[in-house]
């Protein structure tokens, strides 16, 4: 387990991370159902709302409490650069389209990066009241409990997640996949938080989880959850993923393979063991 900073209250990094992913979660279910107004970010689909700045300000305000010389890497707001060998990357909510719509399927994200490593993750559900949480080294746990991927070794019993994201011809690639691979796996489910799809592949709830388009704040502590979960983050043609990577497949170590077979269009059932 990496040995990371106190806090200047003397709380752990990770301690300090699951606090601020909290009190936001507690602020958008609050905002949740409220009258609210829409503002667009890159085209039709990408929307920000009041709620999503109002988590962000009340994560930023408790982490430069408590790291005041951290450097700070948001989705909402202009970074802050302080020169320090650690950054904070969060996402204040990731989900907001579902959010919106009064979709109850939206998390919030934590990351430390020291050096451009991953060196703690936490995702919240606020809905469920879930926690999920690692940090390098250590054990990838669902409210407090150790979490591990799922043990399926084959793309046709698997249960996939995937997302679009906001790029049209990525999307559509996406869409090509499921298409050419529907109806010969267990199940498909249009995630709609990047966020959470990762966390549910460290958890097993999900056998594997694709996407097109990511940002730092989507794939930062995911990348992390599934790794001390025992699984694998890579990018589409099976290089190794960094925070600012876009494209990613993740899964067991055993069902990887498949699924990367998937995105580049060679995947044939029945040749799991080949």
């Amino acid at each position: 387990m990496t040995r990371l900073p106190l806090s200047r209250s003397g709380r752990t990094a990770l301690e300090v991370a699951t606090r601020a992913a909290e009190e936001a979660g507690s602020l958008l279910l609050d905002q949740m159902y409220r009258e609210r107004q829409l503002s667009y970010k890159e085209g039709r689909a990408n929307i920000v709302t009041e709620a999503d700045m109002a988590a962000e300000k009340e994560i930023i305000g408790l982490l430069q409490h408590e790291y005041p010389d951290h450097n700070i890497l948001s989705e909402e707001s202009p970074r802050i650069a302080n020169g320090s060998q650690y950054t904070w990357v969060i996402d204040p909510m990731d989900g907001t389209n579902n959010y919106a719509y009064g979709i109850p399927h939206f998390s919030v994200a934590l990351a430390l990066v020291g050096d451009e490593e991953v060196l703690l993750g936490v995702t919240y559900d606020p809905v469920r009241k879930e926690v999920f949480a690692a940090d390098r080294g250590g054990v990838a746990r669902l409210n407090g409990q150790p979490i591990a991927v799922a043990e399926r070794t084959s793309v046709e019993h698997a249960f996939i997640g995937c997302d679009m994201g906001y790029e049209p011809e990525a999307g559509a690639r996406v869409l090509d996949i499921v298409r050419a691979t529907w109806p010969r796996m267990a199940g498909l489910r249009v995630m709609g938080s990047a966020v959470l799809g990762l966390a549910y592949v460290a958890c097993g709830r999900l056998d594997g989880y694709i996407h097109p388009s990511l940002y730092p704040w989507d794939l930062a502590g995911g990348i992390l959850l599934v790794q001390e979960a025992g699984g694998v983050v890579t990018g589409w043609e099976g290089e190794p993923v960094g925070i600012s990577s876009k494209r990613v497949v993740a899964g067991s170590k055993a069902i990887q393979p498949q699924l990367l077979g998937l995105v580049r269009g060679e995947y044939q059932p029945g040749l799991e063991s080949a």
